[in-house]
């Protein structure tokens, strides 16, 4: 006799339809993890850092050290990208980046609604004042106002970036964004974190006018490098916020003022620091740093209003 209940019918067919609901909200949730949506937890993260120098162990030495500091602050884990031409970091903020570090000078041209600043760097000098851009020359040529203009073959920048290196050249309202044919024949300095190589191409004959970072000049001064008989040093801008970290579009508010306030603390008491503020505090060390200040936006609105954003584009 034929069964007349419809096949699949029962309590055999129930169980099949919970355990198919309940794989299927298992493939959703596996599926949430490894491609999350917007409103999930994003993946990996971009710390884009700029530097010239071709150093490579700069990455293991320092940034290393400061991409897993922001990665603890931040929960977020965050891919080094080390770039060392100006090109090459417009186009990857072109398509995006979480934290860049980097000199000021690349910073000021950065849009301030999308990229604001966090902190700028803090270096080991009498009460932590932010650097001056400063003209060390030898007394023997004479001391000039512009030598780049009057002797640029005997005038070298400790790099193309930094205002330190660059300010004096980018005042808004003096030269703009415009170099003079004359910037061609000058020099330019490799890394724009340590004017050294510059200062001692200069100590031994290759230049006459050295227009660098204050705290270099300084620290070749007190080491006898360079001798106050023979060398005359003259200030060319106001102090310049040198390195500084900004923050992408997608840190919120809150992170980012946690971020400065955990940076800022970098360095000052080392008593009670946990490991890894030790560890930065070691690695920002190699870049003459001794940590941080927080970088309000006012004050940095200030500086880009004072200085061309964007300027000689080959010189890098």
């Amino acid at each position: 006799m034929n069964d007349p209940r419809p096949r699949n019918s029962g309590p055999g067919r129930g169980r099949l339809l919970t355990l198919a609901a309940a794989g299927l909200v298992l493939a959703l949730a596996v599926g949430a993890l490894i491609w999350p949506g917007d409103g999930g937890m994003r993946g990996q993260g971009v710390f884009l850092v700029f530097d010239s120098s071709g150093r490579v162990e700069r990455t293991d030495e320092v940034f290393e050290p400061l991409a897993l500091f922001l990665e603890d602050v931040t929960g977020r884990p965050l891919d080094i990208v080390v770039v060392g031409t100006r090109e090459e970091f417009a186009a990857q903020i072109g398509r995006g980046a979480d934290l860049a570090f980097g000199p000021d000078g690349l910073a000021i041209g950065l849009d301030p609604e999308r990229y604001p600043p966090l902190v700028v760097g803090r270096r080991a000098a009498p009460r932590n004042l932010r650097p001056r851009g400063v003209l060390v020359y030898r007394k023997s040529a004479g001391a000039i106002a512009e030598p780049w203009n009057v002797r640029p073959g005997r005038t070298v920048f400790g790099d193309s970036l930094s205002l330190a290196a660059t300010g004096a050249w980018r005042r808004i309202g003096s030269v703009g964004s415009a170099a003079p044919p004359s910037m061609e024949a000058c020099a330019w300095g490799p890394d724009t974190y340590d004017h050294g190589p510059v200062l001692h191409a200069t100590r031994l004959g290759a230049f006459d006018y050295a227009v660098v970072r204050q705290w270099d000049a300084d620290r070749f001064f007190k080491g006898g490098l360079l001798l106050p008989l023979e060398w005359g040093v003259e200030p060319l801008t106001v102090p310049v916020p040198d390195v500084v970290l900004t923050a992408g579009p997608g840190l919120d508010r809150a992170t980012r003022i946690e971020l400065a306030d955990r940076l800022s603390a970098i360095g000052r008491h080392s008593e009670g620091e946990s490991p890894l503020e030790r560890r930065l505090r070691g690695a920002l060390a190699r870049l003459g740093l001794v940590g941080f200040n927080v970088l309000i936006e006012p004050d940095f609105d200030l500086v880009r209003r004072n200085y061309a954003a964007d300027w000689l584009p080959k010189a890098d």
